[in-house]
């Protein structure tokens, strides 16, 4: 133990070294990679942290053997090694310290051995799948050798990536596959770093990016996530920016060949007993699949429209992968073209209500880029119509200008035939496009080679679809028929209201029927023409009310003709300030046998407001308060009345001729309501004529009569004394208020 300054000698050696040693690797290593992350992993090494340690322990020991410290405590056996403590640390420290320099520098060398570090970082990676700092690490290496054009790193880590990206999908259990977001930030990260390059060396990478295989894979089939959609738009929109037509291709081969093997029809399995399918849901999930896919590469069409990107358009367009020649993305008739136009245009926008923050286009902001981008698709759309016209059958089975399947319901062929008006002007916009005309080498769709072709000119097919869709809208509008689930609906709708309508009176009836010396009123119903679509089985929008508005009405006469019986037999009136109504009716003098009803009056502002003594909601002074509802006839009023002077509301059979006329059914037996919906196609002459308001002979073909049949009879004694108190209101022109002197007290019986 003599010789421990040759350890000690070697310490400092080592401690001489190693600082300048670590400052120059971590400004080295960002310097070599341009990469805080790799920086950072290097600064978290355990040997880098362990060898800082030894090398403070180390100066500890040095500190204690230079003092020569005695010994703090003896033991018998361990003489030897307690008077040698010092000397024993130094030497131990020391022996790590070399072992572990020689480690940290092999480190070191993995670090900035390209080589090596990728296969280090891969290992880690791998064995730390979820923690994804190796995997970034190994995306700013990738990015760097891109910058560089290293192409041995650079393929090498595509490689890596390509299997990381695959792994990815197949955890994904049936599910869409939703990729951690550094994958998505590596490729498009890469691709703008590809796209900046002025040579293509790396085209096999650009193939791997921008050419979508690490993102949508290859011969596997998965459902693809939204996410992975609104990336793959982003990657799109990257490689419009910078001009690169070749990146757009490569996505669409990759898309073409996704669509045709991964993307492909689910065959139908049958049950062997009754022929069932027994996997529709599979069935439907792959329809949504492959309509969205479709979708987002019409899409892509109109972003390319939309830049003028026409060269790159004739380039997808002659894309083909077989002989003869399909087009996976493209449409092969005019029913799945003309169907994916009014998908877009849809007016009520239930499906693209926010189109552009799916599909957004470059410079495009704000409340009307919604339009733009419908537009552009739709324009897109165009352009493939006229792509229809060279398209040339090599099976008997394809019909690339037969006319689409016309829409059924009446609402879809009225939409067709707005819709159909602005895309003849795209397609006239598009023909006169002489630029794109001529890339897309379609001069030769003129009305010369059409008719000798026998083909209907572009325009002319337009409107003849046109013409077709009126003639059918106009069959279907006189010949659709009445549904029976919205008769239905009506009678039920109007059953409920008016019910309600006459129990808001069932507490004014008088339960003594009058028998003589009674007058009289009835209330007969309505009866009225409406459009017949809303009562059709497919109408052409969606009508509000419909089943209610005829009832409603109806409700509302009930009510004017119950209430406007209290002023035919209203004995006096008189015209009250607010604060002046209740004291009117002490002024009457009124005994327990009389009540009050208030129509369209609010007691609760009285009792709140003017603080009335001895009013509460249901009663005055020990006056009974029955809360009658408003009517069109009578303002807002207070009635006084004897109990037993109150009117009978009487519900009445209806005459059985009326009933066989209108084919009434009866909806409601405790208030005898009646109601029907006529098809006016098929009543007789003198009920269309005696109903027709005024409408021509076309408007009744399209039209039903709904009738809301009573026969509710009011009676009352002929000798009342009923007072009306009318609320004042220096809004209503109404004259002067009456004062209290004016008030006649009621007659004492």
């Amino acid at each position: 133990m003599d010789k421990i300054e040759i350890y000690i000698s070697v310490t400092i050696t080592i401690l001489g070294l190693a600082y300048p040693i670590l400052l120059q690797v971590i400004a080295r290593l960002d310097e070599k990679y341009g990469s805080t992350l790799i920086v950072e992993l290097f600064d978290k090494e355990q040997i880098k942290k362990w060898f800082k340690i030894l090398l403070v322990t180390s100066l500890v020991s040095i500190f204690i053997w230079t003092f020569k410290f005695k010994p703090f405590i003896q033991l018998d056996g361990w003489d030897y090694l307690i008077n040698n403590s010092a000397n024993i640390l130094i030497l131990l420290n020391a022996t790590a310290l070399v072992v572990l320099f020689f480690q940290f520098v092999n480190k070191i060398l993995v670090y900035y051995t390209p080589a090596k570090f990728i296969n280090y970082l891969i290992g880690k990676h791998n064995k730390k799948g979820s923690d994804l700092q190796y995997f970034k690490a190994l995306t700013d290496v990738f990015l760097l050798s891109v910058q560089k054009q290293n192409q041995t790193i650079s393929q090498t880590l595509s490689r890596f990536f390509y299997d990381a990206f695959k792994k990815e999908r197949e955890k994904s259990n049936s599910k869409a596959v939703e990729y951690p977001e550094a994958y998505y930030s590596l490729v498009y990260k890469s691709i703008e770093e590809l796209a900046i390059q002025k040579n293509k060396k790396n085209s096999s990478l650009e193939y791997s990016t921008a050419g979508s295989i690490w993102l949508l894979g290859e011969m596997s089939e998965y459902e693809i996530s939204e996410v992975t959609y609104i990336w793959l738009w982003r990657n799109i929109l990257l490689a419009i920016k910078y001009e690169q037509d070749d990146m757009i291709l490569y996505h669409w081969e990759t898309a073409d060949r996704f669509f045709e093997y991964c993307l492909n029809y689910v065959p139908a399995v049958h049950n062997k007993e009754n022929f069932e399918i027994t996997n529709k849901e599979a069935i439907e999930k792959r329809e949504q699949e492959r309509h969205k896919f479709l979708e987002f590469h019409y899409a892509l069409g109109g972003l390319l429209m939309y830049k003028k990107r026409y060269n790159c358009i004739n380039r997808i367009f002659r894309y083909t992968t077989s002989q003869p020649p399909r087009f996976e993305l493209l449409p092969e008739t005019m029913n799945e073209l003309f169907y994916r136009y009014m998908e877009f245009r849809d007016p009520y926008d239930l499906k693209y209500a926010f189109i552009s923050s799916k599909y957004g286009f470059p410079e495009q902001n704000g409340i009307g880029s919604d339009g733009v981008v419908k537009k552009w698709i739709s324009s897109y759309l165009s352009v493939l119509f006229l792509r229809q016209y060279t398209i040339i059958p090599y099976l008997i089975t394809m019909r690339p200008l037969d006319f689409p399947a016309l829409p059924k319901t009446q609402g879809e062929k009225r939409q067709w035939n707005i819709e159909l008006d602005f895309f003849k002007k795209l397609v006239i916009e598009t023909t006169d496009n002489i630029e794109l005309i001529e890339i897309l080498n379609f001069k030769f769709i003129t009305k010369e080679w059409c008719k000798e072709s026998k083909k209907p000119d572009p325009i002319d097919f337009i409107n003849e679809l046109k013409e077709l869709l009126t003639q059918k809208y106009e069959e279907g509008a006189t010949s659709q028929t009445v549904s029976d689930e919205k008769r239905n609906l009506f009678y039920n709708s109007s059953s409920m209201i008016l019910e309600k309508t006459f129990l808001l009176f069932s507490q004014i009836k008088n339960k003594i029927i009058y028998t003589e010396n009674y007058n009289k009123w009835f209330i007969s119903g309505l009866r009225m023409i409406q459009d017949k679509d809303p009562f059709s089985e497919n109408p052409e929008t969606c009508h509000l009310n419909y089943d209610t508005f005829l009832a409603t009405e109806t409700g509302g006469i009930i009510k004017d003709g119950i209430s406007q019986t209290f002023l035919y037999k209203r004995s006096r009136s008189y015209l009250l300030k607010p604060e002046d109504i209740f004291k009117g009716i002490e002024e009457l003098d009124a005994n327990e046998n009389y009540l009050i009803l208030s129509f369209g009056i609010n007691i609760s502002y009285y009792i709140d407001y003017f603080k009335v003594k001895g009013l509460t909601l249901d009663q005055f002074n020990g006056l009974l308060i029955i809360q009658v509802p408003g009517s069109r006839i009578v303002s807002p009023s207070i009635f006084i009345i004897k109990k037993d002077e109150l009117p009978n509301i009487i519900s009445q059979e209806i005459g059985a001729e009326i009933i066989g006329r209108f084919s009434l059914e009866k909806i409601n037996e405790e208030y005898k309501i009646y109601a029907s919906v006529l098809d006016l196609n098929l009543v007789t002459e003198e009920i269309r004529a005696e109903n027709s308001q005024g409408k021509s002979e076309d408007e009744l073909r399209k039209s039903v009569l709904l009738s809301l049949t009573v026969n509710t009879e009011i009676r009352w004694k002929k000798s009342v004394e009923l007072v009306q108190f009318i609320e004042y209101s220096e809004y209503r022109q109404q004259g002067l208020p009456n004062g209290l002197s004016d008030i006649i007290k009621l007659k004492k019986t």
